[in-house]
C-alpha cells in the first residue's frame, strides 16, 4: 500500500471544495462533516482540526469563494463582471454559481447571521459604484444576480440560463444603468 503524502493545504481545499458544493446543494442544515469529509477523501477529526466546527467550514467556504478580485469602481466594470459572473461559462469548478451557499435558510443563528451579512456587504459594495444612488436599488441588483443564479441552477429556462457573458453584457447594463442611476439625475430629469 503506498502512503499518501500529507498535505495540509492541498486538504484544506478540498475539504472547502466539497464543502461548498454540498452547502450549495443541500444547505447548511443538510450538509453532514461526515459527507464532507468523504467526498474530500479525508478524515473526519481534519474538518475540526482546520476548522473548529461545522459553521467554522461554513464561513471558511463563503471566504474562500472567489469573487471579483478588486469590486468593480464604476458602472462600466460593474457590468462586465457582472455579464461574466452571470454567464453560462462562469464557475465550472462549482457547476452552479456559489451565491447559491446563501440562500438557503438556516435554523442556526450564526449562520443566517453571516448570510445576511454577507448580503449587506455586497449591497454596500454595489451602493459605493452608484454614488448617492439608494439602498433599495443595490438591493434590487443584487436580487437579480441572486434570480439568474436560480433560474440557471433550478430551472434551466432558456436563453437567459445559456448566455454568454457577450449576451448578457447589453441586457445588465441596461439593467444597472436603471437601477443606480444618481437620485439626483432622476429628481433633475424629472423636473
Amino acid at each position: 500500500m503506498v502512503e499518501r503524502r500529507r498535505d495540509s493545504g492541498q486538504t484544506k481545499r478540498d475539504l472547502l471544495g466539497a464543502a461548498r458544493v454540498r452547502f450549495m446543494r443541500l444547505g447548511f442544515d443538510g450538509t453532514t462533516l461526515r459527507d464532507v469529509a468523504a467526498d474530500a477523501g479525508v478524515n473526519l477529526a481534519l474538518i475540526k482540526r482546520y476548522f473548529d466546527s461545522k459553521e467554522g467550514l461554513f464561513k471558511a467556504a463563503l471566504a474562500a469563494t472567489p469573487g471579483p478580485g478588486e469590486f468593480p469602481s464604476d458602472r462600466d466594470a460593474l457590468v462586465e463582471e457582472l455579464s461574466r459572473q452571470l454567464s453560462v461559462d462562469a464557475w465550472p469548478e462549482f457547476g452552479e454559481h456559489p451565491v447559491l451557499m446563501l440562500l438557503r435558510v438556516s435554523e442556526n443563528e450564526n449562520v443566517e447571521e453571516l448570510r445576511r451579512t454577507a448580503m449587506e456587504d455586497f449591497s454596500n459594495r454595489l451602493l459605493e459604484v452608484s454614488g448617492d444612488g439608494e439602498m433599495l436599488r443595490a438591493q434590487l441588483l443584487l436580487a437579480l444576480g441572486v434570480g439568474v443564479a436560480v433560474i440557471r441552477s433550478g430551472v434551466g429556462l432558456q436563453p437567459l440560463s445559456g448566455a454568454t457573458a457577450e449576451e448578457l453584457a447589453g441586457p445588465v447594463k441596461d439593467v444597472v444603468d436603471a437601477l443606480l442611476t444618481r437620485v439626483s439625475e432622476s429628481k433633475d430629469k424629472d423636473q
